[in-house]
C-alpha cells in the first residue's frame, strides 16, 4: 500500500470517529475500532520501513494532520467521559435524597430500615 493511501486511510478513520465524537455518538466510535487498528497497523509499517527522515514534505504534512485529529478526538473522548461521569454523580445525588418511609400520627417522617418489597399507601 502506497504511504498517501495509508496516511489517507487513518485520516479518514479519524475524521469519521471526531464526527460520530462531536454529535454526540460516541457508543458507535466502539464499531470503527477494528478498521482504526488495521489503519494504525499500516500506518506503524510504513513509518518503520520508510522512516520520516526520508519522508517527503507532503508526507510530513499528513502524518502531522493524523496527529492532531487523533489529539483532538481524544480531547473529545475525555469530555464525553466527563459528561457520563457528572451525569452519573447527579444521578447518583438524586436517589439519595429520595425518602423511602412514612408519616407519623403528628406528621413526623419515618424512615423504613432496610426497605424492601411494596407498601400500601393509606390516605
Amino acid at each position: 500500500m502506497s504511504e498517501q493511501r495509508v496516511i489517507a486511510a487513518l485520516e479518514e478513520i479519524l475524521k469519521r470517529e471526531q464526527a460520530l465524537l462531536k454529535s454526540g455518538r460516541a457508543a458507535e466510535v466502539a464499531a470503527l475500532i477494528g478498521e482504526k487498528m488495521i489503519a494504525l497497523q499500516n500506518f506503524e509499517e510504513f513509518l518503520q520501513s520508510s522512516g520520516l527522515r526520508a519522508a517527503a514534505p507532503a508526507t510530513r504534512r499528513g502524518i502531522e494532520r493524523i496527529i492532531q485529529t487523533a489529539e483532538e478526538n481524544a480531547a473529545h473522548m475525555d469530555a464525553v467521559r466527563n459528561g457520563v461521569r457528572h451525569a452519573l454523580t447527579r444521578l447518583e445525588s438524586l436517589n439519595t435524597g429520595a425518602q423511602v418511609g412514612s408519616y407519623g400520627r403528628g406528621g413526623a417522617q419515618l424512615s423504613f430500615s432496610n426497605a424492601t418489597g411494596s407498601f400500601s399507601r393509606k390516605a
